[in-house]
């Protein structure tokens, strides 16, 4: 459905299916490291999904629409908004150094490591739907000078600050995979979903 969506919003909300899938069987394969990676997984999209969302709301701002046919051309007049989606859209799609790439590619780790084979090839498949969806979407962002876009100016500069906190933010949730984040948060919290129910008795003294 995305691949076909021309509704910039619409698509990414499309997308956040597609996510929370990633993030549900992460935690259905339920093995520690599975969890870790989800968990880490659900802090990365906060991220890229917030910042994609925001540029695509700047675009609308400006131009009163998020229909991509009616964008070609709009990262040349605002280049803030064009570069945050591209950022946005590299990290979703899993592309490195971003830590949309570390996040999806530790669960499909796990996921191998469960030898839920089939489950991984999934997996590997909605990854590559997923960058196929955007770099149709950037195309369409880069490309062509019908419409709105020519134009129209860049947002004011406290959304374009908005957006490049969040890109740098993008950027710097690949550091969650260092050890000490990784080993001293992250595991630990999934262990104690991993024995809920051993948690929740030795809180409750039962």
């Amino acid at each position: 459905m995305a691949l076909r969506e021309d509704d910039f919003k619409r698509a990414l909300a499309y997308h956040g299916v597609s996510e929370v899938g990633f993030i549900m069987l992460a935690f259905g394969i339920g093995t520690r490291p599975a969890i870790a990676a989800a968990l880490i997984y659900i802090v990365t999209h906060a991220v890229y999904k917030t910042l994609l969302f925001l540029s695509a709301g700047a675009m609308e701002r400006a131009t009163g629409t998020s229909d991509l046919r009616r964008l070609g051309g709009i990262k040349h007049s605002m280049p803030v908004t064009g570069a945050a989606s591209v950022v946005g859209s590299l990290s979703i799609s899993g592309i490195p150094p971003f830590g949309g790439f570390w996040a999806r590619f530790f669960i499909i780790v796990a996921v191998v490591q469960a030898e839920r084979y089939g489950y991984a090839a999934w997996a590997v498949a909605g990854s590559i739907l997923t960058l196929a969806s955007f770099a149709r979407i950037q195309k369409r962002l880069a490309n062509g000078s019908s419409g709105v876009a020519p134009a129209v100016k860049e947002v004011p500069a406290l959304m374009q600050a908005s957006m490049i906190a969040l890109a740098v933010l993008c950027l710097a949730t690949a550091l969650l995979w260092l050890p000490q984040v990784h080993e001293g948060f992250f595991m630990p919290a999934a262990k104690i979903i991993q024995e809920g129910v051993t948690y929740g008795s030795s809180i409750l003294g039962m």
